[in-house]
């Protein structure tokens, strides 16, 4: 082998060493990347102190068996049912002198409402006074003092709302599913912790030609009047039921779709959780059945699971885990003194057969020339 090839060979044990070395150097003291070995979730039974138990809010809910309820889930808003609304107009032509309520307001069957005069000649003018033809709350007003009446406007409108209608829109594939007398459970958004229990009561008989949807009213006592005309709901028919499930509160199941778990604490120490891999089956707007993982009073976390799926496990000693990572810095060490001993070897070798290329090119070029 030549000079120059050697010179070559040389230059690649070179790189070589360097790529070496700085890869020792570059990952020393790392710890896996995600998805590397080593970075995967722990199995074990996880152990959390008594303060993070109270910091995470953790809740926990015995698995019961217990009927499952299959539901549509639809959404709609309140109504008044119309055969609860009355209106207050006028049979004369006139102006209001006098108004007794405002909106809002509570009144009795009989209790007069507004004062319109007539135009009617006649000194003075007569005056008529309409009242409440029903029990109920003044949900509108269109009258004000001064106003001009004639006998279509409407004045006033009284709305009994002991009962009102959810009104829901379903969608035409939906529709099978959908029955007369089916229990439904309301939730709007001014009281999202409580739940009102309806049935429904009525199904339109045409869907809507532009949605291609069809009405639905579900009827919803309403004693305290909590529940308003126009509030957005969120109506759960209950389409079918699944008797003896072991079921759990939705809440409780964490992860993707065929990779679902929860977890489980223990029966002998409050502060030592499992993570269970499970299998549902049918779900409601409440309970989700568990096909698989789960057993009869187990006690599953509802609040703060999402927190405790990223609490580790402990190390088995930390002694232990100091050794380990001292003798894993300790490799690494030793990997890059090696690395940095080849390096200056290849480097002292490679200097030296420079040093001898250029002697000889010296010696060449000082024999030409005195010859």
């Amino acid at each position: 082998m030549n000079l120059r090839n050697r010179m070559g060979a040389l230059m690649m044990l070179v790189l070589v060493a360097v790529n070496a070395n700085q890869s020792a150097f570059a990952h020393a003291g790392h710890d896996n990347a995600p998805g590397d070995a080593g970075s995967e979730p722990t199995s074990g039974p996880i152990t959390i102190t008594a303060e993070a138990q109270r910091n995470l809010n953790l809740t926990v809910e015995e698995a019961n068996i217990q009927t499952v309820e299959k539901t549509l889930t639809v959404i709609g808003q309140i109504e008044a049912i119309p055969s609860r609304s009355a209106a207050v107009t006028s049979r004369i032509s006139g102006r209001v002198t006098a108004l007794f309520v405002t909106e809002g307001q509570t009144v009795k069957k009989g209790q007069a409402l507004v004062e319109v005069e007539s135009r009617q000649p006649g000194e003075p003018p007569p005056r008529v006074q309409y009242a409440s033809p029903i029990d109920g709350i003044v949900v509108d007003r269109h009258a004000a003092l001064g106003d001009t009446v004639e006998p279509d406007k409407h004045l006033l409108e009284v709305v009994d709302l002991n009962d009102v209608y959810a009104e829901g829109r379903v969608f035409e594939g939906q529709i099978p599913w959908v029955k007369v007398g089916q229990k439904t459970r309301i939730v709007v958004e001014s009281y999202p912790d409580k739940i009102f229990a309806g049935t429904v009561e009525l199904v339109a008989g045409a869907l809507d030609p532009e949605s291609r949807t069809l009405r639905v009213w579900i009827r919803i006592p309403n004693p305290d009047h909590a529940l308003r005309p126009n509030m957005r709901a969120t109506l759960n028919i209950i389409t079918s039921e699944a008797d003896s499930a072991i079921a759990i509160p939705k809440e409780a199941i964490l992860g993707d779709a065929g990779h679902l778990f929860v977890f489980v604490q223990s029966d002998t120490n409050d502060l030592i959780f499992e993570r269970r891999n499970v299998v549902t089956g049918i779900s409601d707007d409440r309970f989700t059945e568990i096909v698989e993982g789960v057993f009869p009073s187990d006690k599953i976390v509802t609040t703060g699971n999402y927190q405790l799926q990223y609490v580790t496990t402990k190390a088995p000693s930390q002694k232990k885990g100091e050794a380990s990572a001292h003798e894993e810095a300790t490799s690494n060490i030793g990997t890059s003194r090696s690395s940095l001993v080849i390096f200056m070897f290849i480097s002292f070798v490679l200097g030296a057969a420079l040093a001898r290329y250029f002697s000889r090119r010296r010696d060449t070029a000082s024999y030409e020339t005195n010859s």
